[in-house]
């Protein structure tokens, strides 16, 4: 019966020390978040990325009629802050304007990728 004690005990030390073992293994191999030598830099694409749509919005003309922020100037259908189109249907709009109340974009004045930058931005303003 001792026996028996003895290679439950053993088998429990052994499993112990494999898991003690894997953990160590992994944490020497994972780091941490908080790591000084870390390259993770997407928290600081964030405040940039805002500040060019931002940036784009006010140069191309928009913040005189949405505000700079988006929020709108009062007029009816000016907030477009926190919009709830779908890109495809945001690319259209600024593409093709709205009648005599707002212009369309070309290509060479507002690229795509600012185009998803400006929606990305205003989503979530």
């Amino acid at each position: 019966m001792s026996d028996h004690r003895f290679r439950v005990c053993r088998f429990r030390l052994r499993d112990v020390l494999a898991t003690a073992a894997i953990t160590l293994a992994l944490v020497a191999c994972g780091g941490s978040d908080a790591d000084n030598g870390s390259n993770d830099t997407s928290g600081d694409d964030a405040p940039s990325a805002a500040n060019e749509a931002q940036s784009i919005f006010i140069e191309q003309g928009c913040a005189e009629c949405h505000g700079e922020q988006g929020e709108g100037s009062g007029e009816p259908r000016t907030e477009i802050a926190g919009t709830r189109m779908i890109i495809q249907a945001f690319t259209t709009r600024v593409r093709n304007g709205r009648g005599a109340a707002m212009p369309g974009y070309s290509e060479e004045q507002v690229s795509d990728e600012e185009i998803e930058l400006l929606h990305d931005w205003l989503r979530t303003n």
